[in-house]
């Protein structure tokens, strides 16, 4: 049996043949995505960046059989797209390439939790050291207050923390979790959150379900293309894909702006995800916060 990789291009997910000596060659990707020599591309294992040879190889390092990698192209020049020169592109049609230096720097806020000793990842968002947000709906509508979820993080295996359901937000879609000892992050989040604008860049980073099986981790670009409606959502131009819920939303400056939380259907067109802003969280949250003058000055220097 030939020995795979899963490789991940914005919402494109293939499996791709490599080489058992654990490379693949960048002219079997390219094929893969259909892509033109000239096109930069990069690939991705956990946020970081693998080494590419000067024969074109790449070196997939231990563990690369059936794991995901991200592949960072720029969708625009796939074979058979007409000359972007000539032709008009609406800015909330565009797909964007994948900023590896975001996704980098993001990556250590990848966390997850499982439901019902299944394998699949349902996204955890950190909001402060103690505090993380996941969506209510769909099997999340049997969790209640007291609940406990254990949270593990994508990038740091050891990290393992036990958290309590401490409210839930139903108009908002969301779940707030609490730890009870360990920290999930070293950043309060949610203190520096802005609000999304219609024309804003966005990172969306969480979970999709590949096969019925299990999960990846997947990152998508996207814009802001509306303002924020009567039920406080915003509506993204990114795909919505299964598994997706949950899902953190990042601005350029890699500041925490979003959690998706549904799809919202667009004749002619394909899904479009539903997010709603950090900030309309974060003033149902205010009794679980520290007092304000316990933080003591902060710097955010990221």
């Amino acid at each position: 049996m030939e020995s795979f990789i899963v490789v991940r291009a914005n919402d494109r997910v293939v499996k791709v043949t490599a080489r058992n000596n654990g490379t693949i060659n960048e002219k079997t990707l390219r094929r893969a995505f259909q892509l033109e020599d000239d096109v930069p591309i990069g690939l991705f294992k956990k946020d970081i960046a693998l080494a590419c040879r000067d024969d074109d190889v790449f070196e997939l390092q231990e563990g690369w059989k059936e794991a995901e990698f991200i592949l960072n192209i720029n969708n625009l020049s796939i074979l058979g797209a007409t000359n972007p020169k000539k032709r008009k592109i609406e800015p909330e049609s565009q797909e964007l390439p994948v900023d590896g230096d975001l996704a980098a720097s993001i990556g250590r806020y990848a966390l997850y939790y499982n439901v019902k000793k299944d394998n699949y990842k349902r996204s955890a968002i950190p909001l402060t050291p103690r505090l993380a947000a996941t969506f209510r709906h769909g099997d999340n509508k049997s969790i209640e207050i007291g609940d406990k979820i254990v949270i593990r993080s994508w990038s740091d295996e050891k990290l393992k923390v036990s958290t309590r359901v401490v409210k839930i937000v139903e108009e908002l879609d969301t779940i707030i979790l609490e730890s009870d000892g360990a920290d999930l992050c070293h950043k309060d989040l949610i203190s520096n959150s802005i609000l999304p604008r219609k024309g804003m860049q966005y990172l969306m980073m969480g979970y999709s379900i590949l096969h019925e099986k299990t999960s990846y981790q997947s990152l998508s670009t996207g814009i802001i293309v509306s303002e924020v409606t009567r039920r406080l959502r915003y509506t993204g131009s990114s795909g919505s894909f299964k598994g997706g819920s949950g899902g953190s939303c990042w601005n350029e400056n890699g500041q925490l702006i979003g959690m998706q939380i549904e799809a919202q259907k667009v004749p002619h067109t394909q899904e479009r995800c539903s997010i709603v802003a950090i900030i309309s969280i974060l003033a149902h949250i205010q009794d679980l916060l520290p007092p304000a003058d316990s933080d003591g000055e902060c710097e955010w220097n990221e």
